[in-house]
């Protein structure tokens, strides 16, 4: 069976919205993106709700997002535009953390490029996210790494990392989860020896990335 082919892929420019809170980024942005000619930014937004009324009257291949929209969090849009405008692609322009942009990808972005991005490259990932997800080679490889180091944790381990993200020192943790404290000593050894012998405040920052207490 064939795919079927999206709107962009029928036409030959990919019409983009840029949904950015500081003007002179965006004015930056719209700037790079117009000097292609496979692309043409149809619209601007500081927040969701001027997003959507973007969306409500613009033909949207692409909705360039940044995770920071002032008091708002560019996941809320992403969350909304997979309900929604499932059709719609959707990247992240942002400086975020690993966990932070696979929450994005979980929550329905199809891709990542990083703020510090060249105008080459920015140009290069929103025509390729019409086609599939676009991730930077080293973030791809660091997101699977750390996937399958969080896959070799017991759930025990991960219900010690969830303590640390909520600042337990051990006896606390010892005390939450019922057991000794050399049995938490032990867990944490067990835990540094699979992540690569971590110090406790890379545990707690990858603890909190990973959000142990939602998905344990």
């Amino acid at each position: 069976m064939t795919a079927q082919k999206t709107s962009a892929q029928m036409t030959s420019t990919v019409r983009v919205l840029v949904v950015e809170d500081h003007p002179v980024t965006r004015a930056g942005i719209r700037a790079s993106l117009d000097k292609h000619p496979g692309l043409t930014v149809v619209g601007e937004a500081d927040s969701q709700a001027m997003a959507c009324r973007v969306l409500d009257v613009e033909l949207v291949h692409v909705v360039l997002v940044d995770l920071r929209l002032g008091h708002e969090q560019g996941m809320d849009l992403i969350e909304h535009l997979a309900r929604v405008r499932p059709q719609t692609r959707v990247l992240v322009l942002s400086q975020a953390s690993p966990g932070e942009v696979l929450a994005a990808l979980k929550a329905g972005a199809h891709g990542y490029v990083s703020k510090s991005a060249t105008t080459a490259e920015l140009t290069t990932a929103v025509l390729a996210v019409i086609e599939g997800p676009v991730l930077p080679p080293e973030l791809a490889a660091r997101l699977v790494g750390e996937f399958q180091h969080r896959s070799s944790l017991t759930s025990r381990e991960r219900e010690v990392l969830g303590c640390l993200a909520r600042g337990y020192d051990n006896r606390e943790i010892a005390e939450e989860l019922g057991v000794a404290l050399r049995t938490v000593n032990r867990h944490l050894e067990n835990i540094r020896e699979k992540l690569g012998s971590r110090r406790r405040s890379e545990l707690i920052r990858l603890a909190r990335e990973w959000d142990w207490n939602a998905s344990a």
